[in-house]
């Protein structure tokens, strides 16, 4: 990928991300709450006193870990959202994978959510796909190729997203490196995530279970 188009892929990204933040424009809970033994190890009051584009991918860490199932609510996440979905794409050594982050989603019950909000989350993550598409295939330029589509890919899956454009997209010849590798690594080598996303996951095998037969 050239210069220019690398650098148009990372603008479309961070124009879904501004309108993720502009529609999740909300104020600050005033707690996060959660079950006593894990509420005290999550630094949350951290999340609520820092600015929210401030807040590090460290501090948001335990949070995302944990959110759903021993602290936090659908409140509390949805004003952490924006932040989350922008450390995860931009600052992955400090995230949540793409699979835990997006997985979130889904219990959330973020499909109850209105339409707008709905949308502008998939156009973010439509955008975050092509960025990590692209980071996997300048690795593979250098000899290797790396996994950051699959795992948004999974991470989409996990929250229940349909995974046909991304495919078809992974099918065009010049997604063919990524594509190889992925279907190498199938099916015992892929995250393991996709144990948790089984419709995507048989999605997904259409296009590996082609290239290798």
């Amino acid at each position: 990928m050239t210069d220019a188009a690398s650098s148009q892929v990372s603008r479309r990204v961070r124009e879904a991300l501004t309108t993720v933040y502009h529609t999740f424009n909300v104020p600050a809970p005033s707690i996060i709450e959660g079950c006593p033994c894990c509420i005290s190890t999550r630094n949350t009051d951290v999340l609520l006193t820092t600015p929210l584009r401030e807040i590090t991918g460290q501090a948001l860490w335990r949070y995302v870990s944990g959110v759903f199932l021993t602290i936090g609510d659908e409140k509390d996440f949805r004003y952490l959202l924006p932040r989350i979905l922008e450390v995860s794409a931009f600052d992955p050594e400090n995230a949540n994978n793409p699979e835990i982050a997006l997985g979130k989603l889904s219990l959330a019950g973020w499909r109850s959510w209105l339409p707008q909000e709905q949308r502008v989350i998939e156009q973010f993550v439509d955008a975050w796909f092509e960025q990590a598409l692209a980071s996997d295939l300048a690795d593979a330029d250098e000899g290797w190729v790396g996994e950051k589509a699959e795992s948004v890919l999974c991470g989409a899956a996990r929250a229940g997203m349909a995974l046909d454009h991304w495919l078809i997209r992974l099918s065009a010849p010049a997604a063919a490196p990524v594509l190889a590798d992925m279907q190498r690594r199938y099916p015992r080598e892929l995250s393991s995530f996709w144990d948790y996303a089984p419709s995507g996951l048989q999605q997904l095998s259409t296009i590996l279970i082609r290239g290798t037969a």
